[in-house]
C-alpha cells in the first residue's frame, strides 16, 4: 500500500502504458514478501548449532517471553552478587576475566591437527556466510530493478536469477549442517577436556575439602564443562556472526544509503537495548516470587517421592497430592505475573523497533520517489534491516547469557584453583615396603587449631603385630587410621613405615600398601565381580573366587541367582551387613597388603555372622601388621598391643592380661560392657535363648561359643 501511494511519481519515470508501473509494483511486492519470509526463516535457523536446535529451536531469539522451561542460563540473585563481588575485588572486567585463561588449553586443541582443520573451516564458513548474508538481498534488489526496467517486455533476467539461486543455495541449511558437523568434535573435545580435568582434580583433593562439600554440589560444578563448551558454541555461532553481521551490514547500508539511515537503525537498536536493561528492574519482584514458587513446588514433589515409604505407612497419599497441587497453583500464579511483566517489556521494545523501521522505510520510499535511489535498493534495505536489527535485539539477552555462563563456570574456576592440602613432594619416592613396621613418634594433630585432637602419640607396631585402638567415641582412634593413610598431614612428630617418613613417599605407593576393611563398606551399583575386582583390576575370576572363599562369602554368592554377576544395588542395598563386610574382607585379601586396617569391621552384626567374619579376618591378618579400631573389647583381647586412647592421648598400653593387671581405664571399659551383658541374662533365661546377646550399642560378645550363658559356671572377662 505504501508503494501504491508513490505510483504517480513512478509513472513520470516510466515510459509506455500505465500497465508498466503496476507490474513493477507487483514484482516489488512479491520480491519484498519473499525476502522477508526467507530472511525470517534464515535467522531462525542460521546461528544455532545443531545440538542446541534439537533442544530448543528458538535459542538465538531474545528471551522476552516465558517458554515452557526456565532459561538454564538465567543468572540467579546469589550468582549475580557473587559475580559483582569478584568484579569489585578485581577492579574491572579485564582483571575479572583474566583467570579464565586457564581454560584456553582445554578449549583449543593445540595437539590435534584434525580439530584445528575443523576450526579453520568454521572461521572460513563464518566469513563466507556473512558475505552471502549481504549478497543475497543485494542480488534480489538487482533482480527487482531489472524486472522493473523490463516490465511488459516478457524478459526475465535468468542470469541474475541463477546467481541469486546459487548464492541462496550456498547460504542454505546444507552448509549450516556442514558447519555443525565440523563443530561437534571441537565442542566434544572441549567438554571432555574440561570435565576430565575437573573430575581428576576433585578426586585428587584432600579429605578436608570433601568433608566440606556435598557430592551433589560437586557433580553440578564438574558438569560445568557443558557450560564452557556452550560458551565456545556461543562465541562461534552467535557472538562472532552477530558482530560480523552488524559490521558488514552497517558498512553496506552506509555505502549504499547515507549516515541518516545508519543513525536511525543504530538509534533504534540502542534504545531497544537500553529499555531491555532498564525495564528488567521492573520485573525483579515478579521473578523472585516465581523462583521461590518454583523451588517450593519442586521441593514438595521431591519430598513426596523420596519419602514414599513414610507417606504410604501413614496413608498420606492424598495429603501429599493436595500439598503439591497447592504449591503448583502458587507457581502458576507467579509465572503468570512474570509473563505479564515480560510481555509488557517486549511490547515496549517491539514498538520502538517498529517505529524506527517505519521511519527508515518511509525515508527510503521518499528517496525512491525522488529518483535518488532505485526501487531495488528499497527491497535490499528491507532485507538488510533484519540482518542488522535481529542481532541488535539479541544483545541484551546475550549479555545476560554471557554473565550467567561466566558465573556458572566461575564455580568451576574456583574449584580448579583449589589446591589439595596433602600432596606428594616433588622429591618424593615410592615407598620401599619390606617388613611393615609402623612407628608413630610424638605425633600431634588437630582438625581445628583451637583444639588439639592428638597430642604426643608414640608407639611402635612391629612387623606382623596386631595393634588395637580402644576408647570412648571421639577420642581419636579413627583419626590415627586417617593419618596413617595420610588423608591429613600431621602438625608435629612423624609417622614412619619401615624407617621412611610417609611425607617423603608418594601418595600412590603409600596407599597401595594398605588393605582396609571399613565399618560401612561402600559398593558401586554394579555386579559383585566388578566390585571385587575394583581392589585389584588385573585379578582373574579364580583369584576373586579364592579371595571370597577365604572371606567365607563364596558359598553365599553361589546361592544368588546370577552368582558373581548379581547386581548389588546402590551402595550395596541388596546385601546384608554381614555380606558387605565379607565382601570388604575379600577386597582386602585381593590386595594382598603388608598392612591391614580394620575400622569397626564387626560392628552392628549378629553373633553368628560375627563368628564367620572373625574367621575370615584371622586369615586376612595372619603374618601382617594390623591396626584394629574396636568398641567390642572381646574382639581384640588377643591383640599384641592394645592402646587405650582418651582425649587424643594414649593413657594405657599393653596386652589384654597386662591391662587387666593395671586395673585402669581398660578394665573400666570392659566392666561396663560386661555389666550390660549380665543385665540381659534374666531375659535370656526366661526366653530360652541359646546364644549370647548382641547389645544395641555394638558392645557384645564375640559369639564363638553357642553354649547358653546360664550353663556356664563362671562368667569371666574372656567369656564376655
Amino acid at each position: 500500500m505504501a508503494l501504491a501511494m508513490q505510483m504517480p511519481l513512478l509513472q513520470r519515470r516510466c515510459s509506455g502504458s500505465l500497465l508498466q508501473p503496476i507490474e513493477v509494483i507487483r514484482f516489488a511486492q512479491i520480491a519484498l514478501h519473499a525476502a522477508c519470509c526467507a530472511q525470517s526463516l534464515y535467522f531462525q535457523f542460521r546461528a544455532v548449532p545443531l545440538k542446541a536446535r534439537e533442544n530448543k529451536e528458538n535459542t538465538a531469539q531474545p528471551k522476552d517471553e516465558k517458554t515452557d522451561e526456565e532459561d538454564p542460563f538465567e543468572e540467579s540473585e546469589a550468582d549475580r552478587e557473587q559475580r559483582l563481588q569478584r568484579l569489585k575485588e578485581s577492579g574491572n572486567w579485564l582483571t575479572f576475566i583474566k583467570p579464565y585463561k586457564m581454560f584456553i588449553p582445554m578449549l583449543w586443541p593445540f595437539a590435534n591437527i584434525k580439530l584445528q582443520i575443523c576450526i579453520a573451516f568454521l572461521v572460513l564458513h563464518l566469513m563466507v556466510s556473512r558475505i552471502f548474508g549481504i549478497l543475497v538481498p543485494r542480488q534480489l534488489g538487482i533482480i527487482t530493478d531489472k524486472l522493473a526496467a523490463g516490465a511488459g517486455k516478457g524478459e526475465l533476467p535468468w542470469r541474475d536469477v541463477a546467481i541469486w539461486g546459487v548464492l541462496s543455495f550456498c547460504e542454505s541449511e546444507l552448509f549450516v549442517t556442514l558447519r555443525d558437523m565440523a563443530f561437534t568434535p571441537v565442542q566434544q573435545y572441549a567438554y571432555k577436556s574440561i570435565s576430565t580435568t575437573a573430575f581428576s582434580h576433585v578426586m585428587n583433593l584432600s579429605m578436608d575439602f570433601h568433608n566440606d562439600k556435598s557430592s551433589s554440589d560437586l557433580i553440578r560444578i564438574v558438569d560445568q564443562g557443558h557450560g564452557l563448551s556452550d560458551i565456545l558454541s556461543f562465541v562461534c555461532f552467535e557472538l562472532a556472526p552477530l558482530l560480523a553481521d552488524i559490521t558488514i551490514a552497517i558498512a553496506y547500508v552506509t555505502s549504499t544509503f547515507d549516515a541518516y539511515m545508519v543513525l536511525i537503525m543504530v538509534s533504534g537498536g540502542i534504545v531497544y537495548g537500553w529499555l531491555g536493561l532498564e525495564s528488567s528492574k521492573w520485573s525483579v519482584n515478579a521473578r523472585r516470587k516465581y523462583n521461590l514458587a518454583m523451588c517450593k513446588s519442586s521441593e514438595a514433589q521431591f519430598e513426596g517421592l523420596s519419602n514414599w515409604q513414610t507417606v504410604t505407612q501413614f496413608n498420606r497419599n492424598q495429603y501429599e497430592a493436595d500439598r503439591y497441587v497447592e504449591e503448583l497453583n502458587k507457581y502458576c500464579k507467579a509465572e503468570n505475573e512474570m509473563d505479564m511483566a515480560n510481555r509488557g517489556i517486549n511490547t515496549l521494545q517491539t514498538s520502538v523497533l517498529t517505529g524506527a523501521r517505519l521511519v527508515a522505510t518511509a525515508l527510503a520510499m521518499y528517496r525512491v520517489s525522488q529518483g535518488e535511489i532505485p526501487l531495488g535498493q528499497l527491497v535490499t534495505f528491507t532485507a538488510v534491516w533484519s540482518t542488522v536489527m535481529n542481532p541488535i535485539t539479541s544483545l541484551t539477552w546475550m549479555m545476560r547469557r554471557v554473565q550467567s555462563m561466566l558465573t556458572d563456570s566461575e564455580r568451576l574456576l574456583v574449584l580448579l584453583q583449589t589446591k589439595p592440602s596433602v600432596t606428594s613432594k616433588p622429591t618424593a619416592h615410592a615407598l620401599d615396603l619390606k617388613a611393615g613396621e609402623v612407628v608413630f613418634d610424638k605425633v600431634d594433630f588437630s582438625y581445628d587449631p583451637r583444639k588439639s585432637t592428638l597430642s604426643h602419640v608414640s608407639f611402635v607396631a612391629k612387623p606382623g603385630m596386631t595393634v588395637a585402638l580402644v576408647g570412648q567415641t571421639g577420642g581419636g582412634k579413627s583419626t590415627l587410621m586417617k593419618l596413617l593413610y595420610r588423608y591429613y598431614d600431621i602438625s608435629g612428630g612423624s609417622i614412619q613405615i619401615d624407617g621412611q617418613d610417609i611425607r617423603d613417599v608418594t601418595l600412590d605407593s603409600l596407599r597401595d600398601s594398605f588393605g582396609l576393611v571399613p565399618q560401612d563398606p561402600a559398593l558401586f551399583n554394579t555386579t559383585l565381580i566388578e566390585n571385587l575386582r575394583y581392589a585389584k583390576l588385573d585379578a582373574t575370576d579364580e583369584d576373586i573366587a579364592e579371595a571370597c572363599r577365604a572371606a567365607c562369602i563364596h558359598d553365599k554368592i553361589m546361592q544368588f541367582p546370577d552368582k558373581y554377576n548379581s547386581k548389588v544395588g546402590e551402595r550395596g542395598v541388596k546385601l546384608s551387613g554381614g555380606e558387605m563386610q565379607r565382601i570388604a574382607i575379600a577386597r582386602a585379601i585381593l590386595r594382598n597388603p603388608k598392612i591391614v586396617l580394620l575400622d569397626e569391621a564387626t560392628s552392628m552384626i549378629d553373633a553368628e555372622t560375627e563368628a564367620e567374619i572373625q574367621k575370615a579376618l584371622r586369615r586376612l591378618t595372619a603374618g601382617r601388621t594390623t591396626f584394629v579400631v574396636a568398641h567390642r573389647l572381646s574382639t581384640i583381647q588377643h591383640a599384641d598391643l592394645i592402646l587405650v586412647i582418651e582425649d587424643g592421648q594414649i593413657v594405657e598400653r599393653g596386652n589384654h592380661e597386662e591391662l587387666f593387671r593395671q586395673n585402669g581405664k581398660y578394665v573400666s571399659l570392659w566392666s561396663k560392657q560386661m555389666s550390660k551383658t549380665l543385665q540381659l541374662i534374666p531375659t535370656l533365661v526366661q526366653s530360652g535363648a541359646s546364644t549370647p546377646p548382641t547389645s544395641t550399642d555394638g558392645d557384645s560378645s564375640e559369639g564363638e561359643s553357642t553354649e547358653p550363658l546360664t550353663r556356664r559356671k563362671t562368667l569371666t572377662a574372656k567369656d564376655v
